[in-house]
């Protein structure tokens, strides 16, 4: 069963945030990808995870309007014998130009996702000729900016793929990274960014 929720959450995000490591480690702090994209390929959440990988090359590219505030992604104990094994993953992305994170402009983009995540993820269970065991929640959230001293928000998208064997699950949340790909694509083509 395949469902995308509309959410809006209420615990503001900060950013920057985590502590300021010194012995150079990328765990668990924020690093502006769009001015370091070089780093991506060797941060924990992308190694031995390309899609990942490629999902924050994508936002992150110059041309696109959006930048990655933070990501992972975890195998989990499903919740019963029907599905004993689970992926769960977020992004948090925001508009590139802080002074666009207003509330009603990411309200915009999350019901266009929504929309075009909703169509392109029909599509492949039609071309399928199965179901795609996959929730996915758009949730918008209250951020403060801390370099900028501005408030605003961002969007954080969660993608829960469950079903029998790992494999199969992982290929099920690849669907969802690519429809979140080609969703933002389609609401901002910035002469095809997902190629520069």
């Amino acid at each position: 069963m395949m469902d995308i929720v509309l959410s809006e959450g209420s615990k503001q995000f900060h950013v920057p945030y985590g502590p300021a490591i010194s012995d150079g480690s990328l765990e668990a702090r924020f690093i502006d990808l769009k001015t370091n994209p070089e780093i991506i390929p060797v941060l924990p959440p992308c190694v031995g995870w390309p899609e990942t990988q490629e999902l924050l090359i994508q936002i992150n590219k110059s041309r696109s309007p959006f930048m990655t505030l933070a990501a992972d992604q975890s195998f989990a104990k499903g919740p019963d014998p029907e599905r004993p094994v689970i992926l769960v993953s977020f992004v948090s992305l925001c508009f590139a130009e802080i002074s666009h994170n207003a509330k009603d402009l990411v309200s915009d983009l999350v019901s266009f996702l929504q929309q075009q995540m909703d169509a392109i993820l029909k599509d492949a269970i039609s071309m399928l000729d199965n179901t795609l065991d996959l929730e996915i929640i758009l949730e918008i959230q209250p951020t403060h900016f801390h370099h900028h001293e501005i408030e605003g928000w961002s969007l954080t998208v969660m993608m829960i793929a469950s079903g029998q064997e790992h494999h199969a699950v992982r290929g099920t949340w690849g669907y969802g990274i690519h429809a979140l790909i080609d969703g933002l694509n389609a609401y901002a083509p910035q002469d095809d960014w997902t190629s520069s």
